[in-house]
């Protein structure tokens, strides 16, 4: 991923995909990825995650210090343009996280 990309995804919604211009407000929230998923080699990238139940695919950034006090133990930060996106994203996550959860039971 070049550069520019890299600072695409820091101005892009991760719900709705638009673009946040810099003297924009920005709402970020940080998520636990599950047990079994080993991002290591993904900090300090974005990774996709396809969200079957919507389909849709959202990005996420994987800070570049797993485990740092700041991130409160979440291994992934989504940023989104507006507080209507941040909790249509939050809800489509934990309907995925509570069906797959159920799926393992």
């Amino acid at each position: 991923m070049t550069e520019p990309q890299i600072d695409d995804l820091f101005h892009q919604c991760s719900w709705c995909g638009n673009t946040i211009q810099e003297e924009e407000d920005y709402y970020g929230f940080g998520a636990k990825a599950s047990n079994d998923v080993n991002l290591e080699d993904k900090a300090g990238q974005f990774v996709s995650l396809k969200l079957s139940l919507i389909e849709k695919t959202v990005v996420a950034l994987v800070p570049s210090e797993l485990g740092a006090p700041e991130l409160d133990g979440h291994d992934l930060v989504f940023i989104t343009c507006s507080e209507d996106c941040a909790s249509s994203l939050k809800e489509a996550l934990d309907l995925e996280r509570d069906v797959f959860h159920d799926e393992q039971e």
